[in-house]
């Protein structure tokens, strides 16, 4: 017995650290799919792997059912700009080290029209989130959760440049 635990751990070791590959179109919601959650025009031009860990894959569904709720809340289609980021591009793009996105639970987000429409129907839904941002001159949202609920900040800002 005690040969086999170094040879478990070992396992759970390699395979909790592989990354997700999944086709494009594989939907992780609904409405919502891989290539949505994982493109990003920067690691394609540094051809950065930009695919989410098995655990970061998990909570990307769960963000992605969130994501369901926000849609419908809007009431249209969301057009998403960044959802996941790996620590390498996120890295390269300048982002926090404590950013949300490498682990799948922030999206920046737009609409069709103004963005600011989506940002005021959610906040007056009272649906939780733990950070929503407006940015307004590039026009879109952008929305982050927590895997515990009831520790989200509902905190809301608007950045005018």
């Amino acid at each position: 017995m005690k040969k086999l635990i170094p040879m478990f751990l070992l396992i759970f070791l390699f395979t909790g650290c592989m990354t997700v590959n999944k086709r494009g179109d594989y939907k992780v919601s609904k409405h919502f799919t891989f290539h949505e959650v994982t493109y990003s025009p920067t690691a394609k031009k540094y051809k950065l792997n930009n695919n989410p860990s098995r655990g970061d894959f998990k909570t990307i569904k769960y963000t992605a059912s969130r994501m369901e709720k926000i849609r419908k809340i809007i009431g249209q289609p969301l057009k998403v700009n960044s959802w996941y980021r790996s620590p390498n591009l996120n890295r390269v793009i300048g982002g926090s080290t404590t950013s949300a996105h490498r682990d799948g639970l922030a999206v920046d987000f737009s609409i069709k029209g103004n963005a600011r429409i989506a940002f005021d129907r959610i906040k007056r839904s009272g649906y939780s989130f733990d950070q929503m941002i407006y940015y307004k001159r590039r026009n879109y949202v952008h929305i982050s959760f927590r895997k515990n609920g009831k520790s989200e900040r509902k905190q809301t800002f608007i950045k005018r440049n």
